[in-house]
């Protein structure tokens, strides 16, 4: 009995699983991303989602600007959260489907994120 209630907390886990990563599937793509209200005022950049081998992975590129800033993906329940290093500091932020062609979410819990899909 003890194996039953197992291998069904297991499936119930696995299913979640599934789902989440279907979910986190839509930010797949390059958004028109918008921070406000830096220090450094609007920031905007594009911001590049791709999953290989299962895995989400996520690169910056400010607009006007031909650097590119890799970033690590943690997935989440309702989207994703990115760690990148950016003007001297170790940064994160959430992004979260909001529709079905737009993001947005917090650069460290405090600067508006805002985004819509380039393609």
């Amino acid at each position: 009995m003890k194996k039953l209630y197992f291998l069904t907390a297991i499936l119930f886990l696995g299913i979640f699983s599934v789902v989440n990563a279907k979910d986190n599937d839509k930010l797949i793509g390059t958004w028109d991303v918008t921070v406000q209200d830096t220090p450094q005022g609007t920031v905007n950049v594009h911001l590049t989602i791709e999953k290989e081998d299962g895995k989400m992975k996520a690169k910056f590129k400010q607009v006007g600007s031909d650097q590119v800033t890799n970033a690590t993906v943690n997935e989440q329940e309702n989207g994703i959260m990115l760690y990148f290093y950016a003007e001297g500091y170790d940064l994160y932020m959430t992004v979260r489907p909001d529709g079905d062609d737009a993001v947005s979410g917090y650069l460290v819990d405090q600067f508006p994120v805002k985004g819509k899909r380039i393609n």
